[in-house]
């Protein structure tokens, strides 16, 4: 009898490790540092000068944001305008507990949080890029409707759910970039910029040898970004 070995991998990334690569493979995310202690957090804050602050917990599980802390802190991701809150909230969920209800019931330990610029999004997108067994080959999958559980999407709106198969051997072509661009509703110059993005997160997902790459919200700001 055949003994077949299948590679399995386990490597997930936390948020602030995803946002570097995609920073260093020229995929626009938001201004942000990584700290390990409150003092770490506030001096981060000032850094970098925002008018609105983001707070999250890193850890390896969703729902964060409805999370509750083993300080008794409600939420792990808080937005705030003050510096100073900044410090006072990283000090109540560094080297404590975070529990969601992707977590056992303790819950897991929260070594660093991720201080970053609050954006404005006028227009939230999904976007994901995956091996896909059942075409031997990645694809890009996108949808409208971003910022939500997209799994609930597919259940409620298959329509808005839209793939692209990609050649491995060919890569993104730029008319596939520019139809998922278009499907997710962006419009214009928005539209080349969507289109460009799209095939950098494609190259990042080469490069780093990945099984899934997932942006959610794929955002478009105000300004037209």
């Amino acid at each position: 009898q055949a003994v077949q070995l299948t590679p399995r991998r386990w490597l997930n990334l936390q948020e602030y490790q995803s946002k570097k690569l995609m920073s260093d493979h020229g995929v626009r995310v938001q201004r942000f540092f990584v700290a390990d202690t409150a003092k770490e957090a506030l001096e981060a804050a000032k850094k970098l000068n925002a008018k609105e602050f983001v707070l999250k917990a890193q850890i390896l599980a969703g729902g964060r944001g409805k999370g509750v802390f083993s300080s008794g802190l409600k939420g792990g991701v808080h937005l705030t305008k003050d510096p100073q809150v900044v410090g006072q909230l990283a000090k109540q969920m560094i080297g404590y507990n975070l529990a969601t209800k992707q977590t056992p019931k303790e819950g897991v330990k929260v070594n660093k949080v991720m201080v970053a610029e609050a954006l404005d999004i006028s227009r939230e997108t999904y976007l994901a890029i995956l091996m896909d067994r059942s075409c031997n080959g990645p694809v890009i999958v996108g949808s409208p409707q971003g910022g939500v559980d997209i799994e609930e999407v597919a259940a409620s709106n298959p329509e808005l759910i839209f793939k692209e198969q990609v050649d491995i051997m060919e890569g993104v072509k730029d008319s596939q970039a520019q139809r998922m661009a278009g499907n997710l509703g962006f419009l214009g110059p928005l539209k080349n910029q969507a289109a460009d993005q799209i095939k950098k997160l494609y190259n990042l997902f080469l490069k780093i040898d990945a099984t899934q790459v997932e942006v959610n919200p794929f955002g478009e700001t105000p300004e037209g970004q």
